[in-house]
C-alpha cells in the first residue's frame, strides 16, 4: 500500500517504485540526487505501476519543492547506514538543508526495487542522561513589570536545601526550553542538572507569550534582566519552596546580561554562570556575524553584498550615536530599537564583572561556537581569569548551544539535527554549583 499526506507542514512519502541505477549504497544520494536537480520524470518513470496510480508526476515535484521552500537548499546528506532485511535492504540518510535537517528512510528489494520511502523532519531526542530519571515538577507563573510569565520548577527526587539555578535565555522570543530548531537547550540543562541533585527554573520569555512587545521600543532591562530577577524573587519568596543555594545561568543575550543582575541582585544571587558570553560589543558581533555566514561558501551573492552594505552603515550609526530612542529597529541592527541601542551604549559586561570581586561566576564557551567565539572567551580570560572568583571553562567540538558538532566550522546546520548539550557541560556546572 502507498500513502501521501503531510504532518506539520512536512511531507511523508511512502512508495512502491521499480529499479534505479545505483548500488545498495547509494541509493538515497541517487534518489536525492534526481530530485533536487529537478529530474522528478526520472524518479517518477522508476516508479512501478502501483506506485504510478497512488503517486503522480505532479506530487512528486510538488513533495520536494514545498520540502526545499520550508528547508531552504539542500547543504549535504550525512549519516547514511544500510540495514539488512529479509528479501533487501533498509537505508537512512540525514538530509541537511538551510533551515533544518530531516530523515530519509528507504528500503529496496533484493530485485533493485525501491518498495519504501520516508521523509519527516527530525525531532527532538531527550539526553541519555535524562532518560529514566525522575523528577518533581511544579508548575510557577510569576509577574514581572505586570506580565504574567509561565515557568517549571524541576525538582531533583531527593531535594534537601539542595541549589536551585534560573536559567535565563539568550535573544529572540525563547520558549522555557529555549528550543533552537531540533535541540532544547534549557530542557537539557535541567534534566541534566536535576540528574545531579540540583533543583532548576526555567520559564517562557516575555517575547514568547507576548510577541507584540517585539514591535515597540524596548531594553535589555525589558527583554532579558527584569525578568530574571523576578523569576528568582518568586522562587525565594514562595515559603513551600526551601533551596540551599540561588543561582542564575545565562545563556548568549542572558550571559551578556549577567554582571548587571549579579549588580543588582548582589548577596541574594550566590552565584553566576555566563553560558557563552560576549565580550565585543553587540553591534561588533553581528557585523562578525554577518560576515562570516555570508561568506561561509565563499561566495559573496549581489543580495548577500547588499546585506553587508546595509548592515555595516547601520553598525556604523550605531557606533557614532546617529540614531535615537525612538528609532525603530528597522533601521538598526537585529530586532532591536533604538531603546535598547541607547541603553547599552555605555555598558561592558567584562569591566562590569572586573567591578564585581563578592559574586562567584563560571564562564563556559564552547569552541566551535561560531556566534560568540574563542575570541571572546580569549577577551573575558584576559580580563577576568585571574580573579579568585572567577572560573572559566572551553570545550572542544562543541557548539553556540554547547551541543557535539563534527564540522570543520560551526554554521547553523549544527541546530537542525538533533542533539544534546554535552554530559561534560552538566558535569562541570553540577561540580562548580555544589563547591559553592
Amino acid at each position: 500500500m502507498s500513502y501521501f499526506y503531510t504532518v506539520r507542514g512536512f511531507f511523508l512519502l511512502f512508495v512502491s517504485t521499480a529499479v534505479l541505477s545505483v548500488s545498495a549504497q547509494s541509493v538515497i544520494e541517487e534518489v536525492v540526487a534526481h530530485l533536487n536537480k529537478g529530474k522528478y520524470c526520472k524518479v517518477y518513470r522508476s516508479f512501478d505501476a502501483t506506485m504510478k496510480e497512488s503517486l503522480s508526476k505532479k506530487q512528486v515535484k510538488e513533495v520536494w519543492e514545498n520540502l526545499v521552500g520550508s528547508a531552504g537548499a539542500l547543504k549535504s546528506i550525512a549519516d547514511i547506514k544500510t540495514e539488512d532485511l529479509d528479501g533487501g535492504i533498509k537505508q537512512t540518510g540525514i538530509l541537511k538543508f538551510e533551515k533544518l535537517a530531516v530523515k530519509m528512510i528507504l528500503s529496496q528489494r533484493d530485485d533493485k526495487k525501491i518498495n519504501g520511502l520516508f521523509v519527516t523532519q527530525l525531532g527532538y531526542q531527550p539526553p541519555s542522561y535524562a532518560l529514566g530519571l525522575g523528577t518533581g515538577k511544579k508548575r510557577i507563573s510569576f509577574f514581572s513589570d505586570s506580565l504574567e510569565l509561565p515557568g517549571e520548577l524541576i525538582i531533583p527526587i531527593k531535594c534537601k536545601n539542595c541549589p536551585v539555578v534560573i536559567l535565563v535565555h539568550g535573544s529572540g522570543p525563547n520558549d522555557k526550553d529555549e528550543t533552537v530548531g531540533s535541540i532544547k537547550v534549557f530542557y537539557d540543562v535541567a534534566m541534566g542538572l536535576a540528574s545531579k541533585g540540583i533543583a532548576t527554573f526555567r520559564y517562557d520569555k516575555r517575547f514568547a507569550v507576548y510577541p507584540e512587545l517585539m514591535s515597540t521600543q524596548f531594553d535589555l532591562y525589558d527583554e532579558t534582566i527584569n525578568d530574571a530577577i523576578a523569576a528568582l524573587q518568586t522562587i525565594q519568596q514562595d515559603t513551600s519552596l526551601q533551596f540551599g543555594k540561588y543561582v542564575m545561568l545565562g545563556h548568549s543575550l542572558g550571559a551578556y546580561s549577567m554582571p548587571l543582575i549579579a549588580d543588582a541582585l548582589e548577596r541574594n544571587l550566590n552565584g553566576a554562570i555566563l553560558f557563552s558570553a560576549n565580550a565585543r560589543r553587540l553591534e561588533d558581533l553581528i557585523d562578525y556575524q554577518m560576515k562570516y555566514l555570508t561568506g561561509f561558501d565563499d561566495v559573496i551573492t549581489d543580495e548577500e553584498e547588499q546585506i553587508i552594505i546595509e548592515n555595516t552603515a547601520r553598525s556604523r550609526n550605531i557606533r557614532n550615536g546617529d540614531y535615537t530612542d525612538s528609532t525603530s529597529a528597522e533601521n538598526l541592527l537585529a530586532y532591536w530599537p533604538g531603546t535598547f541601542w541607547k541603553g547599552i551604549a555605555s555598558y561592558d559586561p567584562v569591566t562590569t564583572l572586573q567591578s564585581n570581586s563578592e559574586t562567584p561566576f563560571l564562564l563556559l564557551q564552547g569552541e566551535k561556537d561560531y556566534q560568540i567565539t574563542m575570541d571572546d572567551f580569549a577577551i573575558w580570560e584576559t580580563a577576568v581569569g585571574d580573579m579568585p572568583n572567577v572560573s572559566m571553562q572551553s570545550f572542544p567540538g562543541l557548539t553556540h548551544l554547547f551541543t557535539p558538532t563534527d564540522a570543520d566550522r560551526g554554521s547553523p546546520q549544527d541546530y537542525f539535527t538533533p542533539s544534546n548539550v554535552d554530559e561534560g557541560v552538566i558535569e562541570a556546572i553540577a561540580a562548580w554549583v555544589k563547591a559553592l
